[in-house]
């Protein structure tokens, strides 16, 4: 949640419950005078009722005056407010009620019942009446609940209003003030996520607030400690990388100028001597065509090895060629079940040797991912070269519409060596390395790098 949004659901909630606890304060104030009101009422009754017994029994008052209810009629009464004397029998003997104008009262229902449910009964006052330890009745006083209701609301009604229009104004203004001071916490975010994307360029500005100006310091600090080791893995990668790739081209040209000439030598002599066998020895023929075998399997063995540690073909005929010859290699093993596709734009033939060797092996390792794993009709290598205004870059992709689950064998790569030398190589090359299932199906495995380093 935004954290605005967050303070003022908070700030609400305490006004709210503010609120709550005034309201219930005035209720609990409005009760108890009620109550009060009621109490002084029935002790006020009872008294002159005992005040007459009193009468009576000294003989200046009858009994049949008792209770003498035309004195209890002159108190003033509040607008709902009743007085009655039961009977030992709990029946109502004598009672009074004051008047009240119940088209004036304006309650909601909701607020009625529930004060009526919760309020009004605790209101009551009962008083009994004796006289020389004899129970001549009880005096009950109350109150009706639409009067008292209609008073606790009257005072509740504009506290409410005035209470809604202060949390309006503070959540208003909470969220502007809020919103304000918070605007360095955008700035902040974006630096984060431009970082959270590899961009080691962005830099926080300074801030008024210290807090927040500690933090951009920091950042900048941390930024520039990244960049710095970030620039100089990729340096050491880079030349870990093209040292393995110059070894392994040395070892080709050793093994295809010493190992090759002399197994093509070999080769050449157990074929003459074959011949010559034919003519002198015939016995000998079949060991001769043997040694021969050996040696043209030790040829085709060498030739595979040459291909692993350094594709010929980079070097005599370059890059793109070498890729479609790639290619085309693997649309042969697939006999048609899988269709490999290869595209390219701009100039990608100037890279340096190394780079090149680089970005065959990157892809070498894509395709046979994708044969392996994916499942697919297409699988499609996409070599550009791009220009904008700040440098020249290469993007490289390798898409296929495999039908394979997120939790199949090509999602476990992310763990596996051949993942790990392809991002090993992208370090080194300084570009950016990205591989998962994609959102249409299928998987995709995307690369992009400078072209800087070039030859001259």
């Amino acid at each position: 949640m935004d954290l605005k949004w967050l303070l003022v659901r908070r700030i609400t909630l305490v006004a709210l419950a503010c609120f709550l606890a005034g309201s219930a304060f005035v209720l609990y104030e409005t009760a108890r005078a009620a109550r009060q009101q009621n109490t002084e009422l029935a002790e006020l009754v009872a008294r002159q009722l005992e005040l007459q017994l009193s009468r009576i029994d000294r003989s200046t008052d009858i009994a049949k005056r008792f209770p003498d209810w035309d004195i209890i009629t002159t108190y003033s009464l509040r607008p709902g407010q009743c007085v009655e004397l039961r009977g030992d029998d709990g029946t109502t003997q004598r009672s009074s009620c004051g008047g009240m104008n119940t088209a004036s009262i304006r309650t909601p229902a909701w607020f009625f019942e529930a004060y009526r449910l919760f309020i009004s009964p605790s209101l009551d006052a009962v008083r009994p009446i004796s006289y020389r330890g004899a129970s001549h009745g009880t005096v009950a006083a109350s109150l009706d609940p639409a009067a008292t209701a209609g008073q606790a609301w009257a005072t509740i009604a504009p506290l409410l209003l005035l209470s809604a229009v202060l949390i309006a104004t503070l959540c208003l203004v909470t969220y502007l003030v809020v919103a304000r001071a918070l605007l360095p916490a955008k700035e902040i975010l974006s630096g984060l996520n431009r970082l959270a994307t590899g961009d080691l360029a962005c830099r926080l500005p300074a801030f008024r607030l210290a807090e927040f100006n500690r933090i951009s310091e920091v950042f900048n600090a941390l930024t520039d400690e990244l960049g710095k080791v970030t620039s100089e893995r990729a340096e050491l990668a880079r030349r870990l990388v093209d040292s393995q790739e110059q070894e392994r081209r040395h070892i080709a040209r050793e093994l295809h100028d010493e190992i090759g000439q002399k197994l093509a030598a070999l080769n050449a002599l157990a074929a003459s001597i074959r011949t010559g066998a034919q003519r002198d020895a015939p016995g000998l023929v079949g060991e001769a065509r043997q040694l021969e075998d050996m040696a043209s399997g030790s040829m085709r063995s060498l030739r595979r090895t040459l291909t692993y540690l350094r594709p010929q073909e980079i070097d005599d005929l370059g890059l793109i060629q070498s890729l479609k010859e790639l290619i085309d290699q693997h649309n042969k093993i697939a006999h048609g079940v899988t269709r490999f596709s290869f595209e390219t734009t701009g100039d990608v033939e100037q890279l340096r040797a190394e780079t090149s060797a680089h970005v065959y092996r990157i892809i070498q390792e894509a395709l046979t991912n994708a044969s392996k794993h994916a499942n697919a009709r297409n699988v499609t290598v996409l070599l550009n070269q791009l220009a904008d205004a700040e440098q020249e870059r290469v993007r490289l992709s390798v898409v296929d519409d495999g039908a394979g689950s997120p939790s199949d064998d090509r999602v476990s790569l992310a763990t596996g060596w051949g993942l790990i030398g392809m991002r090993e190589r992208v370090v080194a090359l300084s570009g950016k390395f990205a591989a998962g299932p994609l959102p249409s199906g299928g998987f995709g495995l995307h690369v992009e790098f400078p072209t800087a380093q070039r030859e001259a």
